[in-house]
């Protein structure tokens, strides 16, 4: 009796997906009436029909949602980094600035070495 009753599910099961299938595989076929005709001429039934059923699988989804996370972590790690390097920036320019060459000795020096170079 078990037998029968899980069989049941299965030809239950099998329907739901069978309605599944149907209902991604029109909505594709809407979407790809929305497209220019030379695209559509490439997306056969076949195709679509193929992309609905790769769809029902959670797979497709449970990648994306792999890609979604990577792709949020790899923000996060680039953003840390950004700030990092701004406030190192800043930090070297900060001590750069706090002890500034005297007022008027950079050019008579840079000018005594071009005379020093150029003259016998």
């Amino acid at each position: 009796m078990e037998r029968y009753a899980g069989a049941l599910e299965d030809v239950a099961d099998g329907a739901r997906q069978q309605e599944r299938h149907y209902q991604l595989l029109s909505a594709l076929q809407s979407l790809v009436k929305e497209l220019p005709s030379s695209f559509q001429q490439r997306l056969s039934y076949t195709t679509l029909s193929d992309l609905a059923l790769a769809l029902l699988d959670g797979t497709v989804f449970e990648i994306v949602q792999g890609l979604l996370e990577i792709q949020h972590l790899t923000e996060k790690s680039l953003y840390n980094q950004r700030l990092r390097l701004q406030n190192e920036h800043r930090g070297a320019r900060g001590q750069r600035d706090e002890v500034p060459p005297p007022p008027g000795r950079r050019l008579p020096a840079a000018l005594g070495i071009c005379a020093n170079r150029l003259l016998p």
